[in-house]
């Protein structure tokens, strides 16, 4: 049985031609079912689409509705103008009464379809207003007759047969296939009992008369019922198609918009849009420059190159943005390194999880944007993606919001840590470096030296520079910071002092 399968599964790969073959056959089959009427209406059925498919037949057939009413009025204008032309013009009035008359009704029947509020409601309306539209109709066409048969003038042959059946099938607003082919059977009984007792009363050749006519009818009927099933195999594909192009649009969207809250999680929105402007230029260039390849072998060399080459920037290109005013803050979980020798990693994972989930949220709720991780370190920095005038309380407040986060975590999970927390305004250049894996990171003196001030400064407490406290506006008590960070040579190289921030000014 092995050695079965291997033989089968060695012929398929030996005759691709066979399999492309079966595939392609595969896929009429596919195609041929799409167009059966039963498995389009299980398919809308499957979906829960029947409800919205049949809201959508409502509107089609409002405008299906709307033509027929402009096509009778043209209908009976013109019949009723070429009854003036006849001779016996003394025979003609009732005529044109009565098509004028029964075109008014039809017209006020059919005109309560238009009331979409009430259809919706009372669904019996539309086969009501239908059938009584089609009985003037066939009255009237059958009446006429009558009329001239007693009267003793030249029977006309009834003139609306074949057009009320089409109108039936094509324009009246009875939906599915049953209904209207009840109502076209119906037409069909009377025209034939008509010309039964009227037309071919006197004929020698009466039965084969009616059975021509019965024929001929019949022959309608069927066509009716072809339009019908054709017409609603057309539209449910297109409305199953265009579902589904909505759907993808939507997930499209979707997808996009989670794309893009994702780009912009890392980094800012001017960033961003670059980055994305120039990958779509990269492989907008990639792809040209694929097409123009001509031999087969580079083509397959450059395939692999294409898939590369559009994930690397330029050389030149730099994705660098200067920023002015702006704070940033470092932040370092104090007793880390003995922690991760004395505590589980899972625990020691989830500890850190918990606490850099606060600060994230505490950093959207103050404004401040989080550059990255680094191990236990977590340094951000205010008035970069979003200028904002009070940039340097903003990174206060944050950091004593996470001193406040870190007991509680301390608390919860019996952990001795801390924070120590430093702060510092100035100037930085804001970017993307690298190829492969892009990531956002700041750069300049001022970072280092708010590096500086949280490595010399005071466990649970905020160190800030003087420029950073001069724009807080006396709205903080302080103290002058660590003897440690008078004596860091970074600091007194840039001739910063520094100072511990107590509590808010109430």
């Amino acid at each position: 049985m092995d050695s079965y399968f291997d033989s089968a599964i060695e012929y398929n790969r030996s005759n691709p031609i066979s399999l492309a073959r079966t595939s392609s056959q595969a896929q009429t089959v596919q195609n041929e079912k799409n167009w059966e009427w039963s498995y389009l209406v299980r398919k809308c059925r499957n979906l829960e689409l029947e409800d919205s498919y049949d809201l959508y037949m409502r509107r089609l057939r409002v405008g299906y509705l709307s033509l027929f009413i402009f096509i009778h009025v043209a209908v009976t204008v013109i019949h009723t103008l070429l009854l003036l032309t006849t001779p016996e013009i003394k025979y003609v009035y009732v005529d044109m009464v009565a098509y004028m008359c029964s075109g008014l009704v039809i017209w006020v029947v059919l005109g309560v379809n238009f009331r979409s509020e009430l259809v919706s409601k009372h669904g019996w309306v539309v086969y009501a207003t239908s059938w009584l539209a089609v009985c003037v109709m066939v009255l009237m066409d059958i009446g006429l007759n009558v009329y001239h048969a007693t009267s003793h003038n030249d029977i006309l042959n009834p003139i609306y047969d074949a057009y009320t059946l089409y109108a039936i099938y094509m324009f009246m607003p009875v939906p599915y296939l049953l209904q209207p082919f009840v109502l076209g059977s119906a037409v069909t009984f009377c025209y034939i009992i008509n010309y039964s007792f009227v037309i071919t009363a006197k004929d020698d050749n009466q039965m084969h008369s009616i059975l021509n006519e019965a024929i001929y009818l019949s022959c309608v009927n069927l066509l009716g019922i072809f339009f019908r099933l054709m017409r609603d195999i057309a539209l449910r594909t297109t409305f199953l198609d265009r579902r589904q192009y909505v759907e993808e649009n939507l997930l499209l969207r979707y997808a996009r918009d989670q794309e893009r809250s994702l780009l912009l999680s890392i980094l800012p929105a001017q960033i961003a849009d670059r980055l994305q402007e120039d990958v779509k230029n990269r492989i907008e260039r990639s792809k040209q420059q694929h097409q123009q390849q001509s031999q087969v072998d580079l083509r397959r060399s450059a395939d692999s190159q294409t898939l590369k080459r559009w994930r690397q920037p330029d050389h030149g290109t730099l994705f660098i943005e200067p920023h002015e005013d702006v704070t940033v803050l470092y932040a370092d979980v104090v007793n880390y390194t003995h922690l991760t020798t004395t505590l589980d990693v899972k625990k020691l994972v989830e500890a850190l999880h918990d606490l850099f989930v606060r600060f994230d949220i505490a950093s959207e709720e103050y404004n401040v944007l989080r550059i990255k991780f680094l191990g236990d370190c977590y340094y951000c920095v205010a008035g970069l993606a979003n200028p904002n005038a009070d940039h340097a309380k903003c990174c206060v407040d944050l950091g004593l919001r996470m001193i406040k986060d870190i007991r509680d975590v301390r608390e919860k999970r019996h952990l001795n840590i801390d924070m120590r927390i430093g702060v510092h305004s100035g100037d930085v250049l804001s970017g993307v470096i690298g190829a492969a894996k892009w990531q956002f990171d700041i750069w300049s003196k001022d970072v280092d030296i708010a590096n500086r001030l949280e490595a010399t400064g005071a466990t649970g407490r905020v160190h800030v520079s003087q420029k950073t406290l001069s724009l807080l506006d006396g709205e903080y008590f302080f103290e002058d910071g660590t003897e440690k960070a008078r004596e860091d040579p970074v600091l007194q190289k840039h001739g910063i002092r520094t100072f511990l921030i107590k509590s808010l000014r109430l």
